[in-house]
């Protein structure tokens, strides 16, 4: 097969589905086929000690070397620099901007150099010669009287055999042939900041609406529609983005406790993220569970009721410290299905990782998040229907005007806090936000050294209020 023209496989691999395409105008992947030896290991330690993410933010300046051999090519400068720095809404730069909403910004310079002959090593095959068109793209540079290190990204081209390679982390790519599409360089440029490429967890037992992973599944290569280091056209997932820095605090959140949850959707509303914490943890990995939910955008292009946008997606994801960079396993949440092209945990599916004690129950979508119920350490799952009281937990002491607070109902339902089984005496109401949250403080002091049980419940359009289970606290003067 000729691989002079850098397009992805329809088909990446038996077994897993047809990458999408970024923008409906984009080309498909034809001609470049995922390879395990484009990402070339590097040990570069983390930049700060006791980060577990590699950040990469702000103004990066970027050389492409387009490196032309006497005896002709198939390289297209217009086509390179369209693809790479341009301000096309398809390009390596505007994808940056949008994975990492406006928080990297890739600028810089596409030049062009005439070199001598073909080499030999150019006309036998695919080699992914990286140290050659390293070596060319500092000629190419040092031609134009620019210096490769003022520069923090080298994309070096030469007509090579095809195919495509990178430093995993680093700063260098090598792409050996002319793409039809831009989509080379946002995979190479993931693997430069330290993204594997990933797998995922297929034919993972099914009891009716609950899946059982990670044990029992079966692991195959890509497969993941929604990472383009691991077999699709789409914008990095989440656990991606906050490994590079480009989710705060407030957007990638790691849940500790049993409860309810509301996760907004990436790229737009908070939190963006949520990781769990599960077993292997120590000095050289750390291993999550990764929760996200997307809805359609330029880059996500898929329609409105697909099941990668109407669902939750779970991926299990590690940090590797030795070799610094992270990998993900996505979940294939309908085993049913013989496609991993719907891998999204739909409302009222149920993921129970038994190694982990973790549960995750999609309770429903919408436009605005998804609303999850969590439990750890092998706890109950919390009842999607009523309101989880987060505060006071159980057994707390608080002061005689205590704060309620829930992190998650349905949306602007309105919340009421009562004394255990009697609905008649109200202790604090309050309404959800778009969100699910709420907080309130009691209506007046609770009688003081005593223990208080109370119940919320949680009322919309007029219906009847569902009450949640009892909450005891101990309440003491302050």
């Amino acid at each position: 097969m000729r691989r002079s023209m850098l397009l992805y496989l329809t088909v990446i691999l038996a077994g897993c589905v047809q990458p999408e395409k970024t923008l409906s105008d984009s080309p498909f992947f034809n001609d470049f086929a995922y390879d395990e030896s484009d990402a070339i290991p590097n040990d570069l330690p983390l930049p700060d000690v006791g980060i577990n993410q590699r950040p990469v933010l702000g103004v990066k300046k970027v050389l492409v070397s387009v490196v032309h051999w006497q005896d002709g090519d198939t390289l297209n400068y217009p086509l390179i620099e369209k693809h790479t720095l341009s301000d096309d809404p398809d390009s390596l730069r505007s994808y940056i901007l949008a994975a990492s909403q406006g928080k990297l910004t890739l600028n810089g310079q596409v030049i062009s150099y005439t070199s001598g002959p073909r080499p030999d090593i150019c006309k036998s095959g695919t080699p992914m010669p990286m140290a050659l068109a390293t070596s060319e793209g500092d000629k190419a540079a040092r031609a134009n009287g620019l210096d490769p290190d003022n520069f923090d990204f080298l994309i070096n081209l030469i007509d090579c055999g095809g195919n495509a390679s990178a430093n995993r982390p680093g700063r260098t790519i090598g792409v050996y042939g002319q793409s039809l599409s831009p989509h080379v360089y946002k995979h190479e440029f993931g693997h430069n900041l330290g993204y594997a490429h990933g797998s995922t967890y297929t034919k993972c037992a099914k009891n009716g609406e609950t899946v059982k992973a990670p044990a029992g599944c079966t692991t195959i290569g890509y497969g993941d529609t929604g990472d383009p280091v691991s077999g699709s056209g789409t914008l990095y997932p989440a656990f991606n983005r906050w490994y590079s820095g480009w989710l705060d605090e407030a957007q990638a959140t790691t849940i500790k406790t049993t409860g309810l949850y509301r996760l907004g959707v990436l790229g737009d509303s908070n939190p963006q993220l949520y990781l769990i914490d599960r077993p292997g943890n120590g000095a050289r990995t750390r291993n999550f569970l990764a929760l996200e939910y997307r809805k359609p955008t330029a880059f996500d292009n898929f329609p409105p009721n697909d099941n990668r946008v109407t669902g939750v997606w779970a991926r299990f994801s590690t940090l590797v410290y030795y070799s610094s960079y992270m990998i993900n396993t996505q979940l294939d949440g309908t085993p049913e299905t013989a496609t991993t092209a719907d891998p999204t945990l739909q409302s009222g599916r149920t993921l129970v990782d038994e190694d982990a004690k973790i549960k995750v129950k999609v309770c429903s979508t919408d436009a605005n998040g998804a609303s999850i119920a969590v439990s750890v350490e092998g706890e109950s799952l919390p009842d999607c229907d009523t309101p989880f009281i987060s505060a006071p937990q159980q057994d707390w002491v608080t002061g005689p005007l205590p704060m309620f607070s829930g992190s998650t109902s349905v949306p602007n339902a309105t919340i009421t806090v009562i004394s255990f089984g009697n609905p008649a005496k109200v202790l604090a109401t309050s309404k959800a936000d778009e969100l699910g949250r709420w907080s309130v403080r009691a209506n007046k002091e609770l009688d003081t050294w005593r223990t208080i049980s109370i119940q919320a419940g949680q009322a919309l359009n007029g219906q009847p209020a569902k009450w949640s289970e009892g909450r005891s606290f101990h309440v003491i003067e302050r």
